[in-house]
């Protein structure tokens, strides 16, 4: 049993994260991808039902720890992430949440959408914004 970080990330926001917490966890990597191509104006619908994912073909129950990172698109978790969440649930035992939020702002509402849909209560959850010198992080739970 080990440890497991997926991510979804557009436009390469949250990569330094994901190395970081690599390295933290000694974990593998997962990158949650779309067949369908997702552009600007989905974002702005943020509609899941368009969304099409490539399939996870690992079994994600296995993993002691999976840690989720993805940035928010107009302070809401991505379409794609909430896509995959519903694809998973009942596949995941425990699960931390890393939201990046370049407007600085905090939503906290996304971590209960998520566990709503896991039908899961998440181990942690954590804000973060990254700035030129410092990755800046504010626990939530």
């Amino acid at each position: 049993m080990g440890n497991l970080v997926i991510f979804y990330d557009k436009n390469n926001d949250v990569i330094t994260l994901v190395n970081n917490y690599k390295k933290e966890y000694q974990a593998n990597v997962y990158q949650i991808e779309t067949e369908n191509k997702y552009g600007f104006f989905d974002k702005l619908s943020n509609d899941k039902s368009k969304v099409k994912l490539k399939r996870c073909n690992l079994d994600l129950k296995r993993y002691s720890n999976i840690i989720l990172i993805t940035n928010l698109w107009h302070d809401q978790v991505p379409a794609p992430v909430l896509r995959f969440l519903e694809q998973q649930t009942g596949n995941i035992n425990n699960i931390i949440y890393i939201l990046y939020n370049k407007n600085k702002e905090d939503k906290p509402s996304e971590f209960e959408k998520m566990d709503k849909i896991l039908n899961l209560r998440r181990d942690k959850s954590y804000f973060v914004t990254l700035d030129k010198k410092n990755i800046n992080v504010r626990v939530y739970q």
